[in-house]
């Protein structure tokens, strides 16, 4: 039900298009030429309703949809100024047919400035500030190229040569095909609902506005019919009923590489407009047109930086929260084996649970011998790949469910025996050492040519004294001894002996 009272309303409103443009019609070609103006002023009109219609949407927008809707509005501003400004002309002066009349040709040409930031602006909300700023003085600086330029081909009230005309006539399909190119790569690469609605929106009325103008600008050159204003018009008129007739939501959205693509090089297309705009004026003013292609560079790259830098910033933080995240959940990515907090944690408890039962607790620190140079002769990846195998191989040497196999940090494992002695832990790791040797890992810098691993051992009996780092210390203290003695072997090292 809903869907056919929108079909009404969406027909009801084009068929209200349709008799304006009828009523323009009637009044560009039936009433006498001293009210011409009328005609103009029915462009007027057109383009108030499309920009109350763009302003009404901007209302009910988020950022950064808000401000894709107002540069529309501002873009439809400038357009509106130079039909006033004709209305001005053809009540106040007499009938001279002016192919390029100045300001209206300048204000006319401003109408693309806003929209080149709109397709240029990125929806990264993090970046809109810097982005906005960017923008804005690139758009100045194209602004005054455009006005340097066309008031150097042209005086103030305009150009009665044809061949002036042709020349701005080109320059305007060129900004308009510009434009609709632009458009449309945004509303291809959308994947959020206000982006998608904004540029679909906008790809139609540029298209519409590149052809019928371009036609307008054509007929003109030979005969100056009022009845060409329609093709003025009509282009706001569709735009009107776009964006009051409900939008669909994208049926499918584009590939994430393509949404990224286009995200990633839509804030290219002012600093290109601007470099062209300098191109152009670098044949009459080349030091003007050299800086205003220096500065689309330098704004491009200003922006990228700042964009990179926000890129690293999120990098940094996503890396932070993994990590976190890591140690929340207890487990080693790399390696699937418990990390640095929840051996912590585990050590904490069972040494607490020591000085209770009076049962002892065994700590042995394993390093793997040499590891530097298995990264360095076979590289970081390969590396990784032998600590995942270890980490493996530990735990598998040691069933019982309370036995706590840990990656310590970097190349370092850790396994918490409870309710283990001196004994206990010696015999546990001799079945680690021979439970790395099967892995058969070859390592060139070592006597036997595989890999092989340290132990340092040390118990607590559940002395008030023995503290969760006290353990460590000596456990690491018997590590050390273990690898100036020859490596590939274990030592234990009593908390008493260790000066606990």
């Amino acid at each position: 039900m809903f869907a056919i009272q929108q079909n009404r309303v969406r027909l009801w409103l084009w068929a209200l298009a349709l008799s304006y443009l009828l009523l323009h019609g009637i009044v560009a070609t039936c009433l006498p030429d001293r009210l011409a103006p009328l005609s103009t002023f029915c462009i007027v009109l057109a383009e108030l309703a499309a920009i109350a219609a763009s302003f009404r949407a901007s209302q009910s927008a988020a950022h950064p949809a808000r401000t894709w809707w107002l540069l529309l509005v501002g873009s439809m501003l400038f357009h509106s100024t130079a039909m006033c400004l004709d209305i001005a002309t053809e009540i106040t002066h007499k009938a001279v047919f002016n192919f390029v009349p100045g300001f209206q040709i300048f204000f006319s040409m401003l109408y693309g400035v806003p929209l080149l930031v709109a397709v240029s602006l990125q929806s990264d909300t993090r970046i809109l500030a810097m982005a906005r700023t960017i923008s804005a003085l690139l758009s100045f600086a194209i602004g005054a190229v455009l006005y340097l330029q066309i008031f150097s081909l042209l005086t103030v009230n305009g150009s009665p040569n044809p061949q002036d005309a042709l020349l701005i006539a080109r320059i305007f399909d060129a900004i308009d095909l510009f434009l609709a190119v632009a458009a449309t790569i945004r509303w291809l690469g959308s994947n959020e609902f206000q982006e998608y609605r904004f540029f679909r929106i906008l790809s139609i009325f540029l298209w519409i506005n590149a052809i019928l103008p371009a036609i307008h600008n054509r007929i003109l050159l030979r005969h100056d019919y009022v009845w060409l204003d329609l093709f003025i018009s009509a282009p706001y008129v569709c735009l009107f009923v776009l964006i009051l007739t409900a939008e669909p939501r994208p049926s499918k959205p584009p590939s994430p590489a393509i949404a990224r693509a286009v995200r990633s090089g839509s804030p290219i297309f002012l600093p290109m407009a601007l470099v062209a705009v300098g191109i152009m004026a670098s044949q009459s003013h080349f030091f003007i047109g050299l800086t205003a292609v220096l500065l689309a560079i330098a704004g491009y790259g200003a922006l990228n930086i700042f964009t990179q830098s926000r890129v690293l910033e999120t990098e940094e933080s996503l890396l932070a929260a993994n990590e976190q995240l890591e140690k929340l959940i207890g487990v080693d990515s790399l390696t699937g084996i418990a990390n640095r907090y929840a051996f912590d944690t585990a050590l904490d408890r069972e040494i607490a649970a020591a000085r209770r039962t009076r049962l002892p607790v065994s700590l042995l620190m394993i390093d793997v011998d040499l590891f530097k140079q298995v990264n360095d002769l076979k590289g970081h990846q390969a590396g990784d790949e032998y600590l995942a195998h270890i980490a493996g191989a530990l735990r598998a040497a040691l069933p019982r469910a309370t036995d706590f196999v840990a990656r310590y940090g970097g190349e370092e494992f850790a396994v918490i025996l409870a309710s283990t002695d001196r004994a206990g832990a010696m015999n546990a790791a001799m079945k680690l050492h021979q439970s790395i040797a099967d892995l058969r890992l070859y390592h060139p810098a070592t006597s036997s040519g595989n890999l092989t691993i340290s132990i340092g051992l040390s118990t607590s009996y559940g002395s008030i004294q023995h503290t969760p780092a006290s353990l460590i210390r000596a456990a690491d203290r018997a590590l050390y001894m273990a690898k100036t003695r020859g490596r590939n072997r274990s030592e234990f090292l009593s908390m008493d002996t260790a000066g606990e």
